[in-house]
């Protein structure tokens, strides 16, 4: 950044960190389900700020594609736009590991053509013993994850903060976990 650009408040877009911080939950899912009952949903997504540009919209269909082709794996993929007009791959995968590489792949072939300051969490869901959902996010500018659990049956939008501090303490030791509690940001009506 240079000096005019710090006089004038401009700043410079916040790189990704390292993508492969996203595996740490493959071995996650293993503390969770012995230590909390808790059960991969066997979706997740990917969300990023879309770019009105020819070549953006040539990844993003190029990405498809190549998800499309994975089919086989045991992957299922759709784009999805919610009401904010963030764009999300959303994938489904025949099991847990499946899944997660899905994610990575998604995540770092638009890193590789330079679109990695678009991406911003890649979310992973987790079911509860009574089928309530337990959201994993990672956020790409940060590189760490945290817990997110909206409270069951509350229309108004509320967190579950104890459960979540009490998660990300189980996960401490499995997940590079964000320390600080403001960068836990909600993300209501998820699209899975």
């Amino acid at each position: 950044m240079g000096f005019f650009d710090a006089i004038f408040g401009k700043q410079k877009p916040v790189p990704p960190a390292k993508n492969d911080r996203l595996f740490a939950i493959s071995t996650a899912d293993i503390t969770l389900e012995t230590q909390e009952d808790m059960k991969p949903a066997l979706s997740s997504g990917v969300c990023f700020r879309g770019v009105a540009s020819g070549p953006f919209k040539q990844i993003q269909q190029d990405l498809q594609n190549l998800l499309n082709a994975s089919s086989d794996l045991g992957l299922q993929s759709r784009p999805y736009e919610d009401d904010l007009g963030y764009k999300w791959i959303l994938l489904t995968g025949s099991d847990f590991q499946t899944l997660v590489t899905g994610m990575h792949m998604v995540s770092q072939t638009l890193l590789d053509q330079g679109y990695g300051e678009q991406l911003l969490s890649a979310v992973f869901r987790f079911n509860t013993d009574n089928n309530k959902p337990v959201y994993f996010i990672y956020n790409f500018k940060r590189g760490m994850y945290y817990p997110f659990v909206p409270r069951p049956d509350s229309h108004s939008h509320q967190r579950n903060n104890p459960d979540e501090t009490r998660l990300a303490n189980v996960l401490k030791n499995d997940l590079p976990m964000e320390q600080e509690f403001d960068r836990w940001y909600a993300m209501w009506d998820l699209p899975f």
